[in-house]
């Protein structure tokens, strides 16, 4: 007789399981198509890994409860949804924070909920999202098709962006509303920059492509005190005077925001970038 690999502690649903893992005594919980079908809690049993689609460890009775409400409140099409673009984005991306499992279901039902009530938000950030998180803006696009193909319901171009930020903050294990800033902010110096140079950026060109990412290198190394040494910051400072200006008003914003000091050599670099919009 083939020996019990897990004790069953709660029944969620019909495909969601906690169990107690003998294997490496932690509560885990086991998603799978009819996986808790005829289970009873408190019992050992056997279950083949090919019987499991995912798995995560409910690090506390906190993170217990909240996904244990969520599976009582949501669809389970929407739960396997979630786990699907979560397991896309494991293969890509690497090991996410568990409690993606949590913040994006919660996040897609509530999506769904809203468009379905008619009320639709837009994203003013989605042109930077998707140059600043490429991988995660690729895997949400497949999120959003999966829901349209599944479920009828179309959440927008929009949504995109918000669960890529999902996936990001998951990723490197920082708060969704820190990835929000963080678009936000470049959006904001690239209107600086319109307004200094009395243009308006073509967000579809490559040049837009590439100033954002130069912009959001420089904003790396700035919040992480990484700086770079820039032996023509004079030269910069006298030839490039009206790009240096508009510059300043960028060094405002940015220590305004983290509460941070932004050296003159970042100054330089980003003044370069802009003297090449003008000179375009």
């Amino acid at each position: 007789m083939t020996d019990k690999n897990y004790r069953v502690l709660k029944i969620l649903n019909n495909n969601v399981i906690l169990a107690y893992d003998f294997r490496s005594n932690t509560d885990t919980i086991l998603i799978g198509k009819g996986i808790g079908f005829g289970k009873k809690e408190n019992k050992k049993i056997y279950i083949p890994d090919g019987d499991i689609q995912r798995s995560f460890v409910a690090y506390n009775e906190k993170m217990k409860k909240e996904y244990f409400r969520l599976i009582e409140q949501i669809d389970s099409h929407i739960i396997e949804i979630s786990e699907k673009i979560i397991e896309i984005a494991d293969d890509r991306l690497g090991d996410l924070d568990s409690h993606i499992h949590i913040l994006l279901t919660d996040h897609i039902a509530f999506a769904i909920e809203r468009v379905k009530t008619g009320l639709k938000i837009e994203n003013p950030f989605i042109d930077e999202i998707k140059i600043i998180y490429p991988e995660e803006f690729d895997i949400a696009t497949q999120g959003i098709k999966m829901i349209k193909k599944k479920l009828d319901v179309d959440l927008g171009f929009g949504e995109i962006g918000f669960i890529a930020m999902h996936l990001h903050a998951s990723r490197k294990n920082i708060k969704v509303k820190e990835t929000m800033k963080n678009a936000r902010v470049l959006n904001e110096i690239i209107s600086i920059i319109e307004e200094g140079l009395n243009i308006t950026l073509d967000k579809t060109r490559f040049n837009y492509k590439r100033l954002i990412n130069h912009l959001q290198g420089a904003l790396d190394r700035i919040k992480n005190k990484r700086y770079i040494d820039n032996p023509l910051l004079e030269n910069i400072k006298k030839e490039f005077k009206e790009s240096f200006e508009i510059i300043k008003k960028i060094k405002i914003k940015i220590e305004e925001e983290y509460k941070v000091n932004v050296p003159e050599q970042e100054l330089g670099y980003m003044a370069i970038h802009i003297e090449r919009l003008k000179s375009k």
